[in-house]
């Protein structure tokens, strides 16, 4: 199709019925949500002290003990990047765009994407540090198997949606 509009279309109109993608967005939302609700971990001190920590507490907490670069660092990348990814893969699949701009943005998605992992790594590390030391013991919590299946579904997502439209430029139609 040769005029300028046949280009712009919702990758949710492909020929095939995607309710695959959306589905998973909406499933690493809520995981998402989850993961910012529940504790991640908890750390007990001696016998009698347990702390829950959840991510938005945490960069909280680093905010208030001063630790600003740390607190600006993981708030952004934990807490602003996953929600803005998720609405950005929304709004590739739900609004209608032109190949050239559909391509830039998952390009970008796909760049930046390739960080997400970042997030449960360091939140492992930071369990890990915490249980070596002698007299605390750090456990993994909910909110952390929450965040991590947000992050894999995002992926998984990110990888669809390129995909449906690698498949869409090629054909030049909706192509499921």
């Amino acid at each position: 199709m040769s005029d300028g509009r046949s280009s712009l279309m919702k990758l949710s109109a492909t020929r095939a019925v995607r309710v695959g993608v959306p589905i998973l967005l909406g499933v690493a939302t809520f995981a998402l949500g989850l993961g910012y609700a529940l504790p991640l971990m908890s750390v007990e001190t001696l016998v009698f002290w347990e702390d829950h920590y959840t991510l938005p507490g945490s960069v909280v907490k680093l905010w208030q003990g001063e630790k600003i670069g740390l607190a600006l660092l993981i708030g952004l990348f934990s807490i602003a990047f996953p929600v803005v990814k998720l609405l950005v893969m929304a709004w590739v699949w739900w609004w209608p765009m032109g190949d050239v701009r559909r391509v830039s943005v998952i390009h970008w998605l796909g760049v930046l994407g390739k960080w997400s992992m970042l997030d449960v790594f360091v939140v492992a590390m930071i369990v890990v540090l915490v249980q070596s030391k002698g007299m605390l013991d750090a456990s993994p919590k909910a909110g952390l198997y929450a965040f991590t299946v947000a992050v894999v579904l995002s992926t998984v997502s990110s990888i669809w949606i390129e995909r449906v439209a690698r498949h869409v430029g090629e054909d030049g139609q909706h192509a499921g």
